[in-house]
């Protein structure tokens, strides 16, 4: 099933931040977790297809390999809390730009802030890196996705699927 979506992009500026938490980059190693953690996040919203565990690895390791553009691991980042991933920020440079490839939050840690927190460091660590805009999907009915992008100042510039 594909759902449409909208392209959002954002021109780079410097963010400040409100919350922290320590975070990390992402590796290719961390792909399983990630994995799993990605169908715990999605798991019952608009973007859940009924992936199973193992689907999301595969996925995450696509991600994290060339699948969706070249993988950007000094701009994507995770929150831990006792060796598990429950927030992750993974970027790739897709058509001569970084992209917000996904972003997700396990359900226990919604609404703290660190998807937030963690498109910041983001952000910011492409900023200081010279990229100019930042581009993102997100579904059409993922109100509470798009809200946070608006803050951030992301704009709608493309609908894409259907």
């Amino acid at each position: 099933m594909t759902h449409q979506r909208h392209k959002m992009k954002l021109r780079l500026a410097e963010q400040t931040f409100s919350k922290s938490w320590p975070c990390r980059p992402i590796s290719p190693a961390d792909a399983p977790a990630l994995g799993q953690l990605l169908v715990e996040a999605y798991r019952g919203t608009v973007d859940y297809e009924g992936e199973t565990v193992e689907q999301a690895i595969e996925e995450m390791t696509g991600m994290l390999g060339s699948k969706y553009g070249d993988f950007m691991p000094s701009s994507s980042f995770l929150v831990e809390v006792e060796g598990q991933p429950v927030a992750a920020c993974l970027i790739t440079f897709w058509q001569e730009a970084p992209l917000v490839t996904v972003i997700m939050t396990h359900p226990s840690y919604k609404g703290q802030g660190l998807g937030t927190f963690l498109m910041r460091q983001s952000i910011n660590t492409l900023h200081a890196q010279g990229h100019q805009d930042l581009y993102l999907f997100v579904t059409v009915g993922n109100d509470d996705a798009r809200h946070i992008y608006e803050k951030l100042g992301f704009v709608v510039v493309d609908k894409v699927g259907g």
